[in-house]
This record gives structure tokens, C-alpha cells and sequence, in this order.
């Protein structure tokens, strides 16, 4: 056993060693691997760096959550267009899918209203009116409640565009009044340009 630790101490420690034997730091602190010739272009690429960071803070707190807003429409239809500041299309989702909805509920409760009759009927001609009177609102609840699976698959899609169009104006919006505006208010603070 001590022959087996022994053995896996010397591969790590000679592991080490190799590594720290290929290390070539004229390779590594070559700048002109990134595109920099100098040290006033690596200077412009962090300041420009740092100013895409303050942007990106600014942006992560207007921004819409894609994972969110599938979630919310996902339970509630139309409320991730809500999210998104499209207040009509996501009125349409809901209102159309509470439609849709209610109304296969309403002929499923007329198929099993005639369903019953079917059920407590003695007679040949009542049971085939009967039967024949619960298909047709059944087929009915089907249709209704496809269709909106159907209208609920395509609000889903589209909170997804959506989302992507309003984050896409948020980013927008952000660098134009970041491009703008001489004194802003940052995460950082406030910052006053010349």
C-alpha cells in the first residue's frame, strides 16, 4: 500500500515539475497575439472594456428573463407579453385562451349532462339520442381545447420573439443615452464626461 501512495506522490510531483518547464513567458506576455501593438491600443481596449461592463450592468437590470417569461406564459397566457410592454397581444393571448377554454369546458359539461341521460336510459330510442346527443358537444370540447393548445404553443413562440425584440430595444435604448448624455448615473456612481 505505502508503494502505491509512494508511486502517486512521485507521478504528482513530476507532474508539476513539467509543467512548470514549458512555461514561456515571452509567448505569454506577447500582446500582439491580441491584435495589440502597443500599450496605448491594449489601454483603449480596457477603457472601451470597462465601458461595455457599466453598460451591461445597466442593461441587466431593464432586461426581460427569457427562462421568466416562458414560465409566466407558460402558466398564464399572454403575461410575458405583458412583461414585455406588448399589453394588446398579450390581452388577445389571454382572452382568447379563456375562450377557447371555457368553451370546450361548456360542451364537455353538455356531453356528460347527456351522457348521464344515456346512462339511466331504459329505452332503445332514448339511449340512441342520447348517445348521439353526448358525441357531438364531446367532439366539440376536443376541437375547442386543440385549438387551444394550438393558441397556447404559439404564445409561448411568441413570448420568446418578443423577449428577444425587447431586450434587443433595451440595448438600444441603453447605448444611445449612454452615447448621449454627458453626466449619467452608473451602478458605479455618478459619472461626468467632457
Amino acid at each position: 500500500m505505502r508503494k502505491i501512495y509512494l508511486l502517486l506522490l512521485l507521478l504528482v510531483g513530476i507532474t508539476f515539475l513539467s509543467a512548470q518547464a514549458g512555461f514561456d513567458i515571452v509567448q505569454f506576455s506577447d500582446s500582439t497575439k491580441y491584435g495589440w501593438m502597443d500599450w496605448r491600443q491594449r489601454a483603449e481596449y480596457r477603457t472601451e472594456l470597462l465601458e461595455r461592463q457599466k453598460l451591461l450592468q445597466i442593461y441587466e437590470m431593464e432586461a426581460n428573463s427569457m427562462r421568466g417569461n416562458i414560465i409566466k406564459s407558460a402558466l398564464a397566457p399572454g403575461w410575458g407579453q405583458f412583461s414585455n410592454k406588448q399589453n394588446t397581444k398579450g390581452s388577445i393571448f389571454l382572452a382568447t385562451e379563456l375562450l377557447l377554454v371555457g368553451a370546450s369546458l361548456y360542451f364537455y359539461d353538455r356531453s356528460l349532462y347527456y351522457y348521464d341521460k344515456y346512462q339511466s336510459a331504459t329505452q332503445v330510442e332514448q339511449i340512441e339520442t342520447y348517445y348521439n346527443a353526448a358525441t357531438g358537444p364531446r367532439q366539440y370540447s376536443l376541437i375547442f381545447l386543440g385549438v387551444g393548445l394550438v393558441v397556447w404553443g404559439y404564445n409561448l413562440f411568441d413570448v420568446i420573439q418578443g423577449t428577444d425584440d425587447y431586450n434587443a430595444a433595451v440595448w438600444r435604448r441603453v447605448v444611445e443615452n449612454y452615447a448621449n448624455r454627458p453626466v449619467q448615473i452608473t451602478p458605479t456612481g455618478v459619472e461626468i464626461r467632457f
